[in-house]
């Protein structure tokens, strides 16, 4: 967890960390990943989806019923793989502090973020994809993630932060924070040091203090490696 590439490997595309594009369905999938984030979700054909990933047009059909489809599946899968990692933070909270926790969560997410194919992340800031229809049955997914950041972090901020604030309200900063990853990883700019400052940054608009943020981020990063 020191270290955290930008970039997946060279070779065959993933869909999401550790699932290999072995089959023409995932094939599917990753070519249209790719080309959804470098051209744009509108600015992209199924016959083109069918080039990268080296199949016929037809083939495209066969598996999903449109290219609205292709992103609904892409959204859904990338966002649940983060929502469940953040329900095994949260469950695990009894055996750390809560701003342990929350400098845990924010890292681990930081990192499927970065570890996701053609910055697939970069999907949810698209304009055409917010558009979109299907957009809404990723939607709800990501607020289920709002909402688990905003009870870690209102664990850990405890008083220090007014209840005026709310749940969901400091659970949207701390996951826009987080999701900036996105944007530097397109400019090359996302590091280890890049990942522990935006994490930092979590907890002290928690109002944590700074030498509590220096000895969450070792318990965190122990915790994680244990994991």
């Amino acid at each position: 967890m020191s270290q955290i590439s930008p970039r997946p490997g060279r070779g065959r595309p993933r869909l999401l960390p550790g699932t290999i594009a072995a089959n023409p369905r995932d094939q599917i999938l990753a070519a249209a990943a790719e080309l959804f984030v470098g051209r744009g979700y509108a600015g992209t054909t199924t016959r083109e989806i069918a080039d990268g990933a080296g199949l016929r047009q037809a083939s495209i059909y066969y598996h999903f019923g449109s290219k609205e489809e292709i992103l609904a599946v892409l959204l859904e899968r990338s966002v649940q793989e983060r929502v469940e990692q953040a329900g095994k933070i949260e469950a695990d909270m009894g055996t750390v502090t809560p701003d342990v926790g929350l400098y845990a969560l924010a890292v681990s997410d930081m990192s499927a973020l970065v570890a996701m194919p053609h910055n697939i992340g970069m999907l949810y800031r698209l304009p055409d994809v917010i558009a979109s229809p299907v957009y809404d049955r990723y939607d709800h997914l990501r607020g289920d993630l709002v909402a688990g950041y905003g009870r870690v972090a209102q664990r850990a901020a405890g008083e220090r932060i007014s209840a005026s604030s709310g749940e969901p309200g400091l659970g949207e900063l701390l996951v826009q924070m987080v999701e900036s990853v996105v944007s530097l990883r397109r400019e090359d700019r996302v590091g280890s040091t890049t990942v522990a400052t935006i994490a930092a940054a979590c907890l002290r608009l928690c109002g944590i203090a700074e030498d509590a943020i220096e000895q969450a981020r070792g318990a965190a990063l122990a915790a994680l490696a244990r994991a």
